[in-house]
């Protein structure tokens, strides 16, 4: 028997849903049946441009099937053995079992396209076909199928077949059969090859998972080179008579996000941000669509740059060592998943954990305005960050700590008493640093507010920042003050 693959055995487990597991002839024309068909054989339906309704119904395209070499056989042996696991039955048998089924139910379409061939159809006279019908239930939906899959057997292209299919859904609307159709619709739209036809090529796999995700919440718009069948799919999402089909938007989804291929580009940075706005994209209230696989492919194609060795990579790239401590935290803020955030935290563990952190990131001739800034960037993406309470008041204070003594040692008050102009160029200046988040609130800043407010007492400051200022003016250069003054705590 051929050896299912871990991804077979991924496939399995949505696909063991009622109807897939098939113990009489009838369960072989199925919904479960035709899902399981349709991942197992993917390449031959889509080699063929059919739907896996197309191979149930059809003895034409099952003749194909049975010449295409082991095809088929490789398909039967590993839904066997899968289905076997799964109910604790010999896989010996279940494979006969099935064997047995197939070849019964390929009987039945060849002695039924042999004996009685469907008519062809216009689209237009479906409404009328459906009336003269006089069969119900299964014999009626058999029925159906087999003159809807005869009426497309003349598209041999993905989007001229679902244009065919959304006019025979438009005149189906109100009646029961819509649903028929519904669902060779979801068919399609499981097609990377339909989807490229509808959607229209993409630059990149974000693209065609934003359209996707787009689509799934029925919120997608038409570009320039889309299908018009892609908006009446879009409406009926909307509207919610079109479960199949969003559950297919879904397992497209999910596929895509499987691809080898960079969601964006092949530079880690940039890859990394990208997966995490996808991610951002891909929740829908409280809801991630694709659930725990969505969540496993993201965080999965993720680890591929933030290993160990990528990360250390990464920073090497960061000359100046408070441009490492930035960079962690900034990775840090977009990584995803448990996996990642370990592999990150082991990094600012060991960068923060340093016993001679304060020196080293405070060393080196750059000017202090950057470093200042950078490090009260640092501390807020600390404070904003998933680190335990613990490591952050730990990490905070090291920074704030840092901070502090680059201060002290950039003479910065100083610097700014020594320039030119009077005490309100001097609060300007000061106010125009906070503005740019230069300080970090706590000990840096309250050093700040006491110089502002020396400053500020100065019996010259009120004129001079005023300039003669009066009426509407002066009201509005005091309210500007007052405000700027509030924001980092000082009244006046």
């Amino acid at each position: 028997m051929t050896v299912p693959t871990k991804d077979d055995v991924d496939v399995a487990a949505e696909g063991m849903i009622d109807g897939a597991y098939c113990s009489a002839v009838e369960d072989f024309f199925s919904v479960g049946s035709r899902d399981l068909i349709g991942r197992f054989l993917t390449n031959f339906i889509e080699s063929l441009i059919i739907t896996p309704t197309e191979l149930v119904f059809s003895s034409k395209y099952q003749k194909r099937l049975n010449d295409a070499g082991r095809t088929m056989m490789n398909a039967v042996d590993k839904i066997a053995t899968l289905q076997a696991k799964a109910k604790n039955e010999s896989a010996a048998q279940r494979l006969k079992d099935l064997n047995t089924l197939i070849s019964a139910a390929m009987k039945r379409m060849w002695d039924e396209d042999k004996e009685r061939p469907v008519a062809s159809m216009a689209a237009d006279g479906f409404p009328a076909f459906l009336d003269g019908l006089k069969s119900s239930g299964a014999e009626r939906d058999y029925a159906i199928h087999r003159t809807v899959v005869e009426h497309l057997s003349q598209f041999k292209v993905w989007k001229d077949k679902i244009a065919a299919l959304l006019k025979l859904y438009d005149l189906t609307k109100g009646r029961d059969e819509s649903r028929l159709i519904e669902f060779i619709l979801s068919e399609c739209a499981k097609s990377d090859a339909a989807l490229d036809q509808m959607f229209g090529p993409y630059d990149s796999l974000e693209e065609r998972c934003g359209d996707l995700i787009a689509l799934w919440k029925g919120e997608w718009k038409a570009g320039p080179r889309a299908h018009p069948g892609m908006t009446a799919i879009n409406a009926m999402i909307t509207a919610g008579t079109a479960p199949n089909i969003k559950a297919a938007i879904e397992y497209s989804l999910l596929r895509t996000l499987a691809n080898k291929d960079p969601i964006r580009s092949a530079e880690p940075e940039i890859e990394v941000q990208a997966l995490f706005d996808l991610f951002k994209r891909l929740w829908t209230g409280s809801t991630l669509i694709g659930g725990t696989k969505a969540m496993a492919s993201v965080e999965r194609r993720q680890a591929r740059f933030l290993s160990k060795e990528g990360i250390t990579d990464l920073l090497r790239e960061r000359k100046v060592l408070a441009d490492r401590y930035a960079f962690l935290m900034q990775i840090s803020a977009i990584c995803i998943g448990q996996s990642n955030r370990a592999t990150v935290k082991t990094f600012i563990a060991h960068y923060f954990g340093d016993k001679d952190f304060v020196p080293r990131v405070i060393a080196g001739q750059e000017p202090p305005v950057p470093k200042l800034q950078t490090l009260t960037g640092i501390h807020r993406a600390i404070k904003s960050s998933w680190l335990p309470d613990g490591d952050k008041a730990q990490a905070m204070a090291q920074v704030e700590i840092a901070q502090g003594q680059l201060l002290r040692n950039s003479r910065l008050f100083e610097q700014v008493e020594k320039k030119g102009g009077g005490a309100a160029q001097k609060v300007l200046t000061l106010l125009d640093l906070c503005r740019k988040g230069t300080f970090i609130d706590g000990s840096v800043m309250e050093e700040v507010r006491k110089v502002l407010q020396t400053y500020l007492r100065d019996p010259s400051f009120l004129s001079d920042y005023l300039m003669g200022a009066t009426g509407e003016d002066k009201e509005r250069k005091m309210s500007l003050l007052t405000k700027t003054l509030g924001s980092i705590g000082i009244g006046i």
